[in-house]
């Protein structure tokens, strides 16, 4: 499969091919089929310190970078899944958002947010919420990101706040980091 990739990748590595990024549910398989180049490796993927696949490895290492934040927040396959996630999660829970960033972070995080972590989650939604509701041009730039259709039923500002909160929760430990 051919993810997203930055605009002119192939092209700044001198072979005189260009990346053509699928489409559909080819868009959509899993990473371990990514399409790579040893002479342009999928940099998300380097970024969180996947291998060169040019020896075998028995352990990755693992580190935990500013960078990957960046790409969590900003790469079109994250921003996706997130706004896709929370259409999901308010079309289950369409009058409770603390029930939604429960379930957003038992599903990116595989466990309950403590206390602190759900008020976090909480404050950071009301802010998303007032600032989507009074631009909801902006709300709709957020949620268009990707090839996935957007769900014109659900309240634009509702799902851009959600999916903010989404993107919140991949960047923390233990979405980034299995142990």
């Amino acid at each position: 499969m051919k993810p997203y990739q930055p605009e002119g990748l192939w092209e700044q590595s001198g072979t005189g091919q260009t990346y053509r990024q699928d489409t559909g549910d080819k868009l959509y398989r899993r990473s371990l089929y990514t399409f790579w180049r040893r002479t342009s490796p999928p940099p998300a993927m380097t970024t969180f310190d996947a291998v060169s696949r040019e020896v075998c490895v028995a352990r990755r290492e693992v580190t935990v970078t500013p960078l990957q934040s960046l790409v969590l927040l900003n790469d079109p396959q994250f921003v996706e899944a997130a706004h896709v996630l929370a259409e999901q999660l308010v079309r289950q829970f369409p009058l409770d958002a603390r029930a939604r960033h429960r379930e957003a972070f038992r599903r990116l995080a595989g466990r309950a947010p403590d206390a602190t972590e759900a008020d976090i989650l909480a404050k950071a939604f009301d802010e998303q919420q007032r600032m989507y509701a009074a631009d909801t041009q902006a709300a709709e730039a957020l949620i268009r990101v990707g090839q996935a259709p957007r769900d014109a039923a659900l309240p634009a500002a509702d799902v851009a706040a959600t999916a903010s909160v989404a993107s919140l929760i991949m960047n923390f430990d233990s979405f980034v980091v299995t142990r």
